[in-house]
């Protein structure tokens, strides 16, 4: 049955509500880190100065103009002496942060759909030699840790930058928080997690190591959160996509709901 476009609209905000509270709880994962969030502005600072996914400006807010937006985040970044990573959406809202952005000089660097499974997906068996465990101890936090910083090299981030979004002391320990290793012979090889907030599941920093991709290990831990997801009460489980992942996501059954724009901008010169 088609999904109404208010149950759409109301999907959409609670998976932006969700990403805030992941980049929120992300963030606190790295040492050391600065979260600044007011006036309806979160501006967070991580562990390295890789602009794309360490630091950047989400807007809380829908009401606050896209100009101030942009100029808080200059400031607030260039006394860092840092750049920093700028997302909106295109249902509408986020229009004056792109045309702020665009005079700023702070240009697109890609897109990407922000998906939604919408039920609990088939059962299947995992692939010959692969074993998921949930990560509950330090050493289950290093192995995700490790597969994660080996394969979003393949996405441009340096192998030190991503490997330092689990450098605290409670990385991966919330609650809310659920992460899965995949094992292929023992080898941690591909990794997934949700984070729950505002009714739904959110999947994050998924990602294989190079060798193991191709074999279904990515889809098998995927499926696995995805409906851990489900068990846990959400209503639904949404993520955004990279240019790898999406084919996966939309054979496993996920659907687009919307779009992200992702812009990064230099470090002040």
């Amino acid at each position: 049955m088609p999904t109404s476009l208010d149950a759409r609209a109301t999907e959409a905000v609670a998976g932006n509500l969700n990403l805030l509270e992941f980049t929120r709880e992300d963030t606190r994962w790295q040492r050391p880190h600065t979260i600044l969030e007011e006036d309806g502005v979160l501006l967070f600072a991580g562990a390295s100065d890789f602009p794309a996914y360490n630091n950047g400006v989400l807007r809380v807010d829908d009401t606050v103009p896209g100009d101030e937006l942009i100029a808080r985040a200059r400031d607030f970044f260039a006394a860092r002496g840092r750049g920093f990573s700028v997302w909106a959406r295109d249902t509408g809202e986020d229009e004056d942060i792109k045309i702020a952005a665009e005079a700023a000089l702070i240009g697109a660097f890609g897109d990407s759909p922000q998906m939604i499974c919408r039920t609990r997906l088939p059962e299947r068996p995992l692939p010959d030699g692969v074993e998921i465990r949930m990560v509950e101890d330090a050493a289950g936090v290093a192995a995700y840790a490790d597969v994660t910083a080996r394969a979003y090299v393949s996405l441009g981030s340096p192998d030190d930058a991503t490997r330092s979004h689990f450098n605290g002391p409670n990385a991966l320990m919330a609650p809310h928080v659920h992460s899965a290793v995949a094992y292929l012979d023992g080898t941690p090889v591909s990794v997934a997690q949700i984070l729950l907030s505002h009714g739904i599941a959110g999947l994050y920093w998924v990602g294989s190591l190079e060798a193991a991709r191709g074999r279904g290990i990515a889809e098998a831990v995927t499926r696995h959160v995805t409906n851990l997801g489900f068990d846990l009460g959400a209503a639904n489980v949404q993520l955004q996509a990279s240019s790898m992942g999406e084919p996966i996501y939309r054979r496993m059954g996920y659907e687009d709901l919307y779009r992200r724009e992702f812009r990064l901008a230099a470090p002040p010169s």
